[in-house]
């Protein structure tokens, strides 16, 4: 896993960081749970106004872990977080890239 800042790092307003910290958690347990080994990028951008964080892990055969966390979490990990980021004013973009998939969490901070 690579982790890449960009931008200015400055502190964020307490619910702005919360919901980007659980985003994370959850976008990395998927990671873990439908592609073990993939190489995964973790982006945090500090915009003007915004700051963004990206998850995206590339595997070309994209098949769940065996054994992996089955049986954690109940399957409602994306709605869950686009109800945390809607609360906080911010968006939520995922889905399937050409090699894997990509968690997108933007947040006005």
């Amino acid at each position: 896993m690579t982790l890449t800042i960009e931008g200015i790092p400055r502190p964020l307003p307490s619910e702005a960081s919360l919901v980007l910290y659980r985003g994370a958690q959850e976008a990395l347990t998927n990671v873990g749970r439908y592609a073990r080994g993939a190489a995964t990028a973790v982006v945090l951008r500090y915009g003007t106004g915004r700051t963004t964080l990206t998850v995206e892990d590339s595997l070309a055969d994209r098949k769940p872990a065996v054994n992996g966390l089955v049986g954690v979490g109940g399957g409602n990990g994306l709605a869950g977080m686009r109800e945390r980021l809607k609360r906080a004013g911010g968006t939520l973009e995922a889905g399937p890239t050409d090699t894997g998939w990509r968690v997108q969490l933007d947040v006005p901070a």
